[in-house]
């Protein structure tokens, strides 16, 4: 990539259908990956609410599964539906993709529906601690007893500071959780079927390109080929990780010097260590 304004490495231009295609295409490989592991810890919970035999689970128990399904949530929700100036999700990126044309057939009420429901989760898990807060307050004073409102009143407790931390959930949690797990899958799939056939219709569009061999002929059907790799502290995909923090910071311009004074090279002695690795 050559050398340009910092500002320009802000955004990925999309000036073409190809283009589109790079896009949509790269939300697609990461939505899938952290599809398939959602669904990887979804069982998980539903194994270990099978075969617990009491009325309460471990909170270590309870935590570990759903830590994990939380992650890849948050990392389908920033692909598919986060809505903000610095983010491209499929949610974005398809209103600009019909803009410019490059998508013909509209977008159905049930992806919008769900698109926006996911926007709505993601809002409420990105940006809850105000809205916990107010939350508490609320609570605190709706559970005063009818028989004693208007003569209590609600005392923030200051000193001590209380740290709750859970021991036990009741299984009933578990239980809601596997729920909530199994309507996000049929979201995320839905989504990504969406996403799916949009490079396909895109790719479908485009003029004198390569074709696939199938079992009797050539397809332009689009492809999904998992590719076993391995993840290195230095390489291609590490690059990838320094040049991303470092655009953020809005301090590459596209310079080769740029470039090698981001990227980790056990080799090299870097001037800014402390913000390189982060």
């Amino acid at each position: 990539m050559s050398s340009g304004s910092k500002q320009h490495f802000k955004q990925f231009s999309i000036d073409s259908v190809q283009d589109a295609c790079i896009a949509l295409g790269s939300l697609i490989s990461g939505a899938l990956v952290h599809y398939e592991k959602y669904k990887e810890y979804s069982n998980e919970a539903n194994a270990l609410l099978e075969n617990c035999d009491t009325e309460y689970i471990a909170a270590k128990d309870y935590d570990d599964i759903n830590d994990k399904l939380l992650y890849r949530q948050h990392e389908i929700l920033k692909l598919s539906a986060d809505h903000q100036s610095s983010s491209f999700s499929y949610k974005d990126l398809r209103k600009l993709l019909e803009k410019k044309s490059y998508i013909l057939t509209p977008l159905s009420d049930e992806i919008t529906e769900i698109l926006n429901e996911l926007l709505d989760v993601r809002n409420w898990t990105f940006h809850n601690s105000q809205s916990l807060m107010v939350a508490a307050k609320e609570a605190a004073e709706k559970n005063i007893p009818p028989e004693l409102k208007g003569i209590t009143k609600i005392v923030p407790q200051l000193n001590p500071i209380l740290i709750a931390k859970v021991e036990r959930y009741e299984l009933l949690m578990l239980a809601s959780l596997t729920i909530h797990t199994k309507k996000r899958i049929e979201q995320f799939d839905a989504v990504i079927k969406s996403m799916k056939d949009d490079y396909q219709e895109m790719y479908s569009s485009i003029k004198d390109k390569s074709l696939l061999m199938a079992s009797h002929s050539f397809s332009d059907k689009v492809q999904y080929i998992e590719r076993p790799i391995t993840s290195q502290l230095v390489g291609y995909q590490s690059d990838i990780v320094q040049i991303s923090m470092a655009i953020q910071k809005s301090k590459y311009d596209g310079t080769n010097q740029a470039f090698n004074d981001w990227v980790l090279r056990f080799q090299n002695n870097p001037k800014n260590e402390d913000e390189k690795n982060f």
